[in-house]
């Protein structure tokens, strides 16, 4: 599992970097045009904003594997060893169930997207592939949680 889980977050990085490079070029290009051809690129705007938000959730993803989401400790660092094991699996298992919660939310509302066929207001593109990245993103977070929950419980077992 936890090869699947490093190529997973090696193609999401990837995809990051390549949607990032993407919008610099897109951007750059529009202002080139505007401020030299006094001429800009229509669709450039809505691309890059919907760019933007597709790599947010999949940065997102990436950051719970690296364990880079904000979190409080103050509790924690008043807490046992065990009790510390125990807070860290319990909020694991919160956080899972919120990754759960937010697919089933957002899935509803890229079918409701896909059934009313919306589309963007500039380049025409079917908003159901803008709201797919938010259950795409919903599952990648779940099984990085749900991978670090089984390290949690393997190291667990190995230390008793």
């Amino acid at each position: 599992m936890n090869r699947v889980i490093r190529f997973s977050k090696a193609l999401q990085e990837w995809f990051i970097g390549v949607g990032l490079l993407v919008i610099a070029l897109i951007l750059f290009c529009n202002v080139v045009l505007r401020y030299i051809f006094n001429s800009s690129i229509e669709w450039a705007e809505e691309l890059t904003r919907y760019g933007i938000v597709w790599i947010t959730f999949i940065g997102a993803s990436v950051c719970i594997y690296k364990g880079a989401h904000l979190g409080i400790d103050t509790v924690l660092s008043l807490l046992s060893k065990k009790g510390k094991r125990n807070v860290n699996a319990f909020v694991l298992l919160l956080c899972i169930l919120f990754c759960l919660i937010f697919l089933v939310l957002s899935f509803n509302i890229t079918l409701k997207a896909f059934e009313t066929g919306q589309v963007s207001s500039t380049m025409g593109v079917p908003m159901y592939l803008v709201y797919g990245v938010m259950p795409v993103s919903a599952i990648l977070m779940s099984l990085n949680y749900l991978s670090q929950l089984v390290e949690h419980v393997r190291r667990k077992e190995e230390s008793s």
